[in-house]
């Protein structure tokens, strides 16, 4: 399975594990299914598990994904987004956290579930 979208344990927030690496389809079909299930449940807080996922995806592309793309989805603003990543990937996904927070969306990033985790649901 190329990703899976889930709800937490305790539904605070969408759970959405990325299994292959980051192309602009994949962000696409992914982000379309949060977004979808994120208005259908009214959770607001996202854990993108994208430690099996390099990002392969082009700056413009996050950079009209986040800043136009988002919004006609229904993502809704000052929403929270904790990307968690490998150290590896961390330059590639710096660019990702800068246009989320940006965009008027909460972002950080991490390399530990549990500090994302306990981020979300500050």
């Amino acid at each position: 399975m190329k990703y899976k979208v889930s709800i937490s344990d305790n539904n605070n927030f969408l759970y959405i594990r990325v299994n292959e690496p980051v192309t602009e389809y994949l962000l696409e079909v992914f982000l379309s299914e949060t977004a979808e299930k994120s208005s259908e449940l009214g959770i607001n807080k996202f854990l993108f598990d994208l430690r099996h996922a390099p990002n392969r995806a082009g700056l413009g592309t996050h950079y009209q994904y986040v800043c136009n793309r988002s919004r006609q989805l229904g993502f809704k603003p000052f929403s929270r987004h904790a990307l968690l990543i490998q150290p590896a990937d961390k330059y590639t996904y710096d660019f990702v956290e800068t246009v989320l927070n940006n965009a008027g969306y909460q972002s950080k990033i991490f390399e530990e579930e549990e500090l994302a985790i306990k981020w979300l649901e500050e």
